[in-house]
């Protein structure tokens, strides 16, 4: 079974009302149709689009598949192929138009949200994805090509330089210390603008222990916890200078950058869709996909020459992990009360703020 990232647009008429709803991995609530489309899309290892989809309640029929180099408007898409819905999937070669390519499905009434492939493949780029495409608990979609989020970017090759360029990224935040953002500067090209919102993760520590041997998993574990802590602690002004980055349209797309992008990027992304309504169970899908996009075996070179506790150590601090994500809130939540207070009160995250980011960053019906 594949991930659901997204479910369906939906139109249909009930007695003389037009009814137009778009949600997420939930049943409807009222005026509810029983058909549904979930549906996601994927780079292959050949690198062609891989289409997957389901419709409940299971029926048989036909599904028409639609495609688009923008997802600027739904009349850009086209129609590509009629599949039968039991296929449950189809490949698409990339047409060579663009690195993004989007989609959406339509059965009978039924029609998709837009998709594309969140993963942005890169050479020497770690971790690049887009956070669009995810869907509130107001059942509006995320527009994908706003918000980008990667690892560290100095390593940049000229493809991945081309690729940035051509995803039409303007600004690059960078979370990574002062220090390690001068040992190892970003040289994107012209045109694209470098902010640093330094956050210090004292990784040097961590370095230290390993070496001496003395650093086990559950020590790991504590550490990491503790750090987001002091993240989230010590650094409000830069999550707030960051907010002020993000309602100012000029700056996108944006692009989110840390050493491996899944820490204190990982926090930044948390905090942007909490802002925009996405719900906690697809908040903690994205924080987790890091763990997919990170090969951790890349990172640290001869790590099978340490004792195997180091090396679940290692493992530990190099992957994310639930009880990270959990211990933070919760201690958000017992010190300031809820996650919205942290915001409003800490970030200056106002609600005028949200309305500017819903309408930066959400698709308009």
């Amino acid at each position: 079974m594949f991930s659901l990232y997204l479910l369906a647009f939906m139109t249909f008429k009930m007695r003389n009302c037009s009814i137009f709803l778009i949600f997420v991995i939930v049943f409807l609530s009222s005026c509810a149709s029983t058909v549904k489309i979930t549906s996601v899309v994927e780079k292959n290892k050949e690198g062609d689009f891989l289409l997957k989809w389901e419709v409940s309640p299971d029926q048989e029929g036909q599904i028409d598949i639609y495609s688009a180099i923008s997802d600027s408007a739904l009349s850009n898409f086209v129609p590509v192929k009629t599949s039968q819905i039991t296929d449950q999937f189809a490949i698409f070669n990339p047409t060579g138009a663009g690195i993004r390519e989007y989609f959406f499905l339509k059965t009978g009434n039924t029609t998709s949200g837009i998709i594309a492939n969140r993963i942005i493949e890169m050479d020497n780029i770690k971790n690049f994805r887009d956070i669009g495409g995810y869907f509130t608990i107001n059942n509006e979609q995320i527009r994908w090509g706003r918000i980008y989020r990667s690892g560290d970017l100095s390593s940049a090759n000229i493809f991945d330089k081309e690729r940035i360029k051509r995803l039409g990224i303007k600004t690059v935040v960078d979370f990574r210390s002062r220090e390690n953002a001068q040992l190892h500067p970003n040289r994107l090209g012209n045109g694209i603008r470098i902010i640093s919102l330094p956050m210090s993760m004292g990784m040097d520590t961590v370095n230290q222990k390993i070496e001496k041997g003395n650093f086990s998993r559950s020590d790991a574990i504590k550490y990491i916890q503790d750090m987001y802590v002091g993240i989230v602690e010590d650094y409000k002004q830069e999550f707030a200078e960051l907010f002020d980055i993000l309602i100012d349209e000029s700056n996108y797309p944006i692009l989110l950058s840390g050493a491996l992008g899944k820490d204190r990027v990982g926090l930044a992304s948390y905090f942007i869709l909490y802002s925009l309504g996405v719900p906690d169970y697809m908040l903690e899908e994205e924080y987790m996909l890091s763990n997919n996009t990170i090969d951790i075996t890349k990172v640290v070179e001869n790590a099978e020459g340490y004792p195997e506790y180091i090396q679940e150590a290692l493992t530990a601090v190099l992957t994310v992990n639930q009880a990270y994500l959990n211990y933070t809130l919760d201690y958000l939540r017992e010190k300031y009360g809820s996650i919205d207070n942290y915001l409003q009160k800490e970030l200056r995250v106002t609600n005028g703020k949200r309305n500017i980011l819903r309408k930066i960053l959400l698709y308009n019906p």
